[in-house]
């Protein structure tokens, strides 16, 4: 596959759900601007859109010069595995899931830090008999990465806030 084609596919989709999810919000008083937690929230969750987003374009500015992809995508996953631990706890302090909070920080942070991994240790793959190349690997993991930040802004979203009626 074309890795540039599937990298502008990717962050054209991150940004897509990024506009959509500040329409979304914007509805919302909890989370648009009624109070700084609902900001930060809502904050949070863009982060899980913009991070793929702009790896994605990075990855597409020198795809033959691995350090430029590589740098993006350790930085990128450093900044996502502490964004959504950040979210989940956000999560659990204004609502009353729990269940939730613990499955985004054990799906996102190993995710996010499988990203760095990849990023750092080019020979990953070939340890691991994958027959993926490191930049393909990094496309599967952001893939999931995109699947894990549309769920996470579908349940911030629909999920009550701690002391509002269920309806």
């Amino acid at each position: 596959m074309d890795q540039s084609a599937f990298y502008g596919v990717v962050a054209a989709t991150n940004f897509t759900l990024l506009g959509l999810w500040w329409v979304a919000i914007k509805d919302r008083g909890d989370l648009g601007g009624g109070t700084r937690a609902g900001r930060r929230m809502a904050y949070l969750v863009s982060l899980q859109f913009v991070i793929p987003a702009a790896v994605s374009l990075l990855a597409q500015v020198a795809p033959e010069i691995a350090d430029v992809w590589r740098a993006a995508f350790t930085v990128a996953g450093i900044l996502g595995a502490v964004g959504i631990t950040m979210l989940a706890h956000q999560f659990a302090l204004r609502t009353d899931a729990r269940v939730l909070p613990w499955i985004f920080v054990c799906a996102g942070v190993p995710l996010y830090l499988a990203v760095v991994v990849v990023a750092v240790w080019p020979g990953f793959a070939d340890a691991v008999n994958l027959a993926l190349t490191p930049i393909e690997l990094e496309g599967l993991l952001l893939s999931l990465i995109v699947v894990l930040g549309v769920n996470e802004a579908w349940f911030v979203a629909m999920t009550p806030r701690r002391g509002m009626p269920v309806r």
